[in-house]
């Protein structure tokens, strides 16, 4: 009985702490992003600062969010998705394809988060049927996705444009750079959307429980009744899912499909989940703090294009960034338990 009641007290207080540093993190990151804000505002002369620019920021930020989405559930679980970049380049082009075959755009989009949702399955089987580590696992999976991309699109880009049909042409335009409500792009408001929807399933339904609970301890969570296995497939499905969603509206926004695309946007993704507090060791994170990490990781690159620094020294600094965005969640997490 006594051990019950220390064993409930010490899970009580490690979950106050747990919450008060998900807090603290979130917090942190938007304090970040503010000075950001200010920061390049002022070497800009204001530049940085007007509403259009930010309008620019928020359609650019759309496919590394609504893929850091899918990622955030996956590392979750204490898990990891290298191949998310290449299901975003192939559902993408699975999508545009299916549109230059003559199928309608609402059929293709459906065509093109499945071949996402195919993928996920594909990585979610790897990981918890064939045990293999998620990193060799979505490693091995990163090259194979972004070869059947390439297979699709037969190495060029599939274009839209090529077909002539100005309808179709301006309505998937749209829904990759559309504006509605006067200047508010359409790409946005769908990231939105989906942040709303994936935010409610992980911090409001029995699932979203589960799954912080697999991540937490994945023996603890099996021997109190979770279906492991089922958990983590599912998470790898969302952000195959979410990964296609990315490459569609990219797509839509180019209004073609590059073999290419998505190539890097993983480490985008990650480095937004992180920010945002997401723990690489699982157990910890929300859509959230992924939303405003996407968005300090997008005020950072257009700073730096307004203050032309060159793209390569762009790349060290988003680099040292996930670096410092792992090793801020160590030391934390590392803190966490010695509190305890």
């Amino acid at each position: 009985m006594l051990r019950g009641a220390v064993t409930s007290k010490k899970s009580v207080k490690m979950g106050g702490i747990k919450v008060k540093s998900d807090l603290f993190q979130k917090f942190l990151a938007f304090g970040v992003l503010i000075v950001l804000s200010i920061f390049f505002g002022i070497l800009t002369k204001g530049i940085f600062l007007k509403v259009d620019n930010i309008l620019t920021i928020a359609l650019h930020v759309t496919p590394y969010a609504i893929l850091g989405f899918g990622l955030t559930f996956v590392l979750i679980t204490g898990g990891t998705d290298l191949s998310a970049g290449s299901v975003l380049g192939f559902g993408g082009i699975v999508c545009a394809k299916a549109i230059t075959l003559g199928v309608s755009i609402p059929v293709s989009i459906v065509l093109g988060i499945l071949a996402g949702v195919l993928a996920g399955l594909i990585n979610g089987l790897f990981v918890t049927k064939l045990n293999v580590t998620p990193f060799i696992a979505t490693l091995g999976t990163q090259f194979a996705f972004r070869g059947l991309t390439q297979l699709v699109g037969q190495g060029k880009p599939v274009s839209i444009r090529a077909l002539g049909d100005e309808k179709i042409i301006s309505v998937f335009q749209f829904i990759g750079s559309g504006t509605i409500f006067g200047k508010v792009p359409f790409p946005t408001v769908i990231m939105i959307v989906t942040a709303i929807i994936l935010g409610i399933i992980l911090s409001k339904t029995a699932f979203g429980r589960r799954l912080y609970a697999v991540g937490s301890n994945e023996e603890a969570a099996r021997l109190s009744g979770i279906n492991v296995i089922k958990t983590k497939l599912i998470a790898y499905i969302i952000c195959g899912a979410t990964a296609s969603m990315a490459g569609i509206l990219l797509a839509a926004r180019l209004v073609s499909a590059q073999s290419n695309a998505g190539q890097g946007y993983e480490l985008e993704g990650i480095a937004a989940a992180v920010i945002g507090g997401t723990s690489v060791m699982g157990g910890e994170g929300g859509i959230l703090g992924t939303v405003i990490g996407a968005f300090v990781m997008g005020v950072l690159r257009n700073g730096l294009n307004l203050l032309k620094v060159d793209a390569f020294v762009q790349m060290v600094i988003i680099g040292i960034i996930i670096v410092l965005g792992v090793w801020y969640d160590t030391a934390r997490r590392k803190k966490q338990a010695e509190s305890v």
